[in-house]
């Protein structure tokens, strides 16, 4: 995992696309993300001078705190999934079984679903399973499928 570290860069707007936006420093042109969140809490304009610290990432910096003129902004950047509860594997199982599969192995929790990896018929299938229960998705997958090997091959 890279060592992303806090940055503060200061400069003059260039280039806005809703809350990403271009920062044009003494170092060069830096892409900045402020979230839609952040977007909401500072209207930028174009020209303005700005000072921004955040976690550089390896294509943008991810703006944290923002000053424009006399005003300063802490921006919360939270994981877009988090606001997502907790949810049972165990709901994912079942209905995997109630649509005649079987499944293999464990469910693998996405933010808004569950994949699970079922058989039916001696074919497998990906299923993506709602947190809710409801399949929404289902994909054939090969039996040398890279993404499920440990799975099949056990």
């Amino acid at each position: 995992m890279p060592d992303h570290k806090l940055k503060t860069i200061a400069g003059k707007i260039t280039h806005i696309f809703a809350h990403r936006f271009v920062v044009e420093t003494n170092e060069g042109s830096m892409l900045a993300d402020m979230t839609p969140k952040g977007l909401e809490q500072a209207a930028l304009r174009l020209g303005d001078a700005i000072e921004i610290e955040g976690e550089m990432k390896p294509s943008e910096l991810k703006v944290s705190r923002l000053t424009v003129g006399k005003t300063t902004v802490t921006i919360d950047q939270k994981k877009h999934h988090e606001h997502h509860g907790d949810a049972d594997p165990k709901t994912a199982l079942k209905s995997a079984r109630n649509a005649g599969y079987e499944p293999i192995g464990d469910p693998r929790r996405k933010p808004k679903h569950f994949e699970v990896l079922g058989r039916r018929d001696n074919k497998l299938t990906e299923l993506h399973i709602e947190l809710d229960g409801h399949i929404r998705k289902k994909k054939d997958v090969a039996a040398d499928d890279q993404k499920w090997r440990d799975v099949i091959s056990n």
